[in-house]
């Protein structure tokens, strides 16, 4: 099999690149895990631009036509559910959000008349 770096294929080789330093400069220990994966991923990503005959064989191994299509319906489909996920996180922020500020405003508001907060008995 042989190389094809072709002038496109450098350039998302760099894309590839500043992504995960990107990411990798960004990230706090928490998604220390997160990275390995995320460099596993463009690892396979960088060898399947660099060597598009291994794409191309595994696209024909599972019937599609295409190496092109065979790393694209994938990633369609991951970015669908990113979408999904993100807009179903964001929802629930915004209601987070929204009971915080009506805590805050009832909070503000009993300071302003001199209202007490309400007590709760003990035991509950």
């Amino acid at each position: 099999m042989i190389a094809e770096l072709t002038p496109a294929a450098v350039v998302l080789l760099a894309l590839l690149a500043a992504l995960y330093l990107h990411d990798f400069t960004r990230a706090g220990v928490r998604r220390g895990p997160h990275l390995w994966i995320e460099g596993a991923v463009f690892l396979v990503g960088a060898v399947l631009i660099v060597y598009p005959e291994i794409a191309r064989r595994l696209a024909r191994l599972v019937g599609i036509g295409r190496g092109v299509d065979f790393v694209i319906y994938p990633l369609v489909i991951w970015l669908v559910r990113e979408s999904l996920v993100h807009r179903r996180r964001r929802h629930e922020d915004e209601a987070r959000l929204t009971e915080l500020v009506r805590a805050l405003a009832i909070a503000r508001a009993r300071t302003v008349t001199g209202t007490p907060p309400e007590s709760t008995p003990p035991g509950s």
